[in-house]
């Protein structure tokens, strides 16, 4: 039984409670200012007699009531009585007045967790996340403070006058829908505006949650699928029309395990080992016909851990050290089990064949004949659109997301071909998707740009990366500290270009700062 349930019980078990306080508790609860997370025990713990309150040790003895008032401020918790509220039955008697200031506290409260759980569900910045919600607290003049990791939220509401906390856990499962993520985003605008109130917003937040997400029929991700593994196999990987068609082929295989894991979490379980595995077999028993370093990566793209690498970096960069140490180790997981289930497919294809797996493990990922960059005008926004539809964002902020992946990938393709620049390539790519991302927040007046952003980066690759250092390793063509340069020197420059784009573009940020990195 909690603190509040216990109070309650004593009140109701004592007698203490009037036939006015009674009615006043019915009129509460048949009231439309309450929504229906908020229990009744915290609200009848709030209704007891002065005797009562002074019994369980919540307001001082009687002799001291005279000279208590309502505290303007009036936090959670603590509130005195006037003695001019009496009734002639019994003692003083809670007014309305009091218990609408209550409710609306506990209703300012529900709102910050319902918000809290929907920017999880919905994909916002975790690193964020923090001061986010205390600027919108602060707003709404609430003493509370924040602890966020990867899918869960420590809240804890605070009251000075009592010196008392009350903490809540607010599990949700990380996810990405960044349509809705911008509607929840201007719910918390419209509430930190004035333009709305909470009670309102809480309602906004609650249908937002409650509503299905959009998802588009099985047959069009399948489609996706091999539409991303092509483009991605014919422009990131260098692979020619042969390695891209196979990229392809191989992709609707791993689309339709991603389908099934869905629906069964036992295959979910094995979506990063068996698809790698049989995607690298069948590279290695046809490799005399295409180059194999086109084809394991890019049908296996969206099992990639290159948004987690690059969020890792740039919560750590950002001083959110828990949060990012365990995306950092996730995806470094996920990129390990990755490259080692592409290495033994790759064994099992050199065993069908009757190679020899000494001299077959020296060149896994030679460079491949890609095609001319001017295919790149045509596949990079095919590829986007499949990223998309992959984060579900909104249709009418399509163009601005292509814009941003095609500035990405130019501007890192140039810069390579300049040996100075080359290390810190991604970085400077980095730097101006987070530019351009801010200009089309002000031009397109959005509260966030996480969508621009999430598909600008992506495609920077660096889980690729991590994935083909991973399996070099295994193949003993790598040492551990080279791969360890490897998979996270490119992540690392994401998160400096991130971080800085957001210190040249502060002035436009601040107004944003919803969706800003």
């Amino acid at each position: 039984m909690t603190m509040e349930e216990e109070v309650e019980t004593r009140r109701f078990s004592s007698g203490a409670s009037t036939p006015l306080q009674s009615q006043s508790f019915q009129n509460l609860r048949t009231s439309t200012l309450l929504p229906r997370s908020i229990s009744s025990a915290r609200i009848s713990a709030l209704m007891m007699t002065p005797e009562a309150l002074a019994k369980n040790g919540i307001i001082p003895p009687p002799s001291t009531q005279s000279s208590l008032r309502l505290d303007e401020k009036f936090s959670a918790g603590y509130f005195a009585l006037s003695k001019t509220h009496q009734s002639p039955e019994a003692g003083a008697v809670v007014d309305d007045e009091l218990v609408n200031k209550i409710a609306e506290i506990l209703e300012r409260q529900d709102f910050l967790m319902h918000l809290a759980r929907a920017w999880h569900a919905f994909g916002a910045p975790v690193h964020r996340m923090e001061t986010n919600l205390m600027e919108v607290a602060r707003y709404l003049r609430i003493d509370a403070c924040f602890f966020t990791v990867p899918g869960l939220t420590l809240i804890s509401f605070g009251d000075t006058a009592t010196h008392s906390s009350e903490t809540h856990i607010v599990r949700a499962t990380d996810g990405y829908d960044m349509s809705r993520l911008e509607q929840a985003n201007q719910v918390s605008k419209q509430v930190r505006k004035g333009r709305a109130t909470v009670h309102e917003s809480l309602r906004k937040i609650e249908a937002l949650m409650a509503a299905p997400a959009h998802q588009f029929p099985w047959y069009v991700r399948i489609l996706v699928c091999f539409l991303q593994s092509f483009c991605v196999s014919a422009t990131l990987f260098h692979g020619s029309w042969r390695e891209a068609l196979l990229a392809g082929a191989l992709g609707l295989l791993v689309g339709i395990s991603e389908l099934l894991g869905a629906t069964h979490p036992t295959l979910g379980y094995l979506l990063t080992v068996i698809p790698p595995a049989i995607v690298s077999l069948v590279a290695t028993l046809v490799s005399d016909y295409v180059c194999f370093a086109a084809v394991p990566l890019a049908a296996t793209i969206n099992l990639l851990p290159g948004l987690s690498l690059a969020l890792a970096m740039l919560e750590l960069s950002s001083s959110n050290i828990i949060c990012g140490a365990v995306r950092l180790i996730a995806a470094t997981m996920a990129s390990f089990v990755i490259g080692w289930s592409i290495s033994i497919g790759r064994s099992l294809g050199v065993a069908a064949r009757g190679w020899d797996q000494q001299s077959q493990t020296t060149s896994v990922f030679s460079t491949c004949s890609g095609l001319s960059l001017w295919w790149w005008i045509l596949l990079v926004p095919i590829s986007s659109i499949g990223f998309n539809i992959w984060f579900k964002v909104h249709w009418k902020r399509w163009p601005a997301t292509i814009a941003a992946a095609g500035i990405g990938l130019a501007i890192q393709t140039s810069c390579d071909r300049v040996a100075v620049l080359r290390p810190i390539s991604a970085g400077i790519a980095a730097f101006a998707v987070g530019g351009f991302s801010a200009i089309c927040g002000r031009v397109l007046k959005s509260s966030s740009s996480a969508d621009i952003v999430f598909v600008g980066i992506i495609q920077l690759v660096p889980g690729s990366t991590g994935v083909r250092s991973f399996v070099s390793l295994l193949s003993e063509e790598l040492s551990a500290s080279s791969l360890t340069m490897s998979m996270l020197s490119t992540s690392i420059s994401i998160a400096v270009g991130l971080l800085l784009s957001n210190g040249a573009m502060y002035s436009e940020l601040r107004r944003f700062k919803l969706g800003s990195f």
